[in-house]
């Protein structure tokens, strides 16, 4: 390693490393969570303000420490296609903290947990506009609102067991015609 003494205002001197080197090298293969073998033998960590996770073949710009460790700065060129992985090494967990957030995609986007999603309009309006919309539970789907609002050309509801509607007050009326068809009816 070059270092360079540099005199103190005491009589003694201190040793001082010269500024980092950069240079830049090829990912050869992943050697460990957040470490990777260079195309030359080194190994490099993924610096933690590096947030795009280098694969091989990726250009890269390193930094080597004077301690001779040596950190990926920044993913400098990929080949073309692929997929590009978004990462903090070290973290546990990713916070994006900002007056407002816009993801698009011209394709799809996908949200994926192996735990819960939640999705939270404190005081605003929480809107899912799409041509089709699917909604499917597993075990319970539950609505809770004041006010409930649904306007459809057609709307068909099949209870395989138990259907109830209830309400202090209820009404159904229709245009034309409007049929009860059960084994048994009973009214009131």
């Amino acid at each position: 390693m070059m270092f360079a003494t540099r005199q103190a205002k005491s009589a003694t001197p201190a040793v001082v490393p010269i500024s980092p080197a950069w240079f830049e090298a090829t990912i050869h293969a992943a050697a460990g969570r957040d470490n990777w073998r260079l195309d030359d033998g080194r190994s490099a960590r993924q610096a933690v303000s590096c947030l795009v996770m280098p694969q091989p073949g990726d250009r890269v710009l390193l930094v080597g420490m004077a301690d001779g460790e040596c950190f990926v700065l920044h993913v400098l060129a990929r080949a073309d296609g692929g997929r590009a992985t978004l990462a903090v090494p070290g973290a546990d967990a990713v916070s994006i903290q900002q007056a407002e957030v816009d993801i698009a995609a011209t394709r799809s986007i996908a949200l994926r947990a192996a735990g819960n999603v939640e999705v939270t309009a404190v005081q605003g309006v929480l809107s899912l506009n799409a041509r089709q919309l699917f909604a499917s539970a597993a075990e319970s789907l539950v609505h809770t609102a004041c006010t409930y609002v649904t306007q459809v050309e057609q709307f068909l509801l099949d209870a395989r067991q138990f259907l109830r509607l209830h309400g202090e007050q209820a009404m159904i009326t229709a245009r034309q015609d409007a049929k009860i068809d059960a084994e048994r009816i009973s009214l009131g």
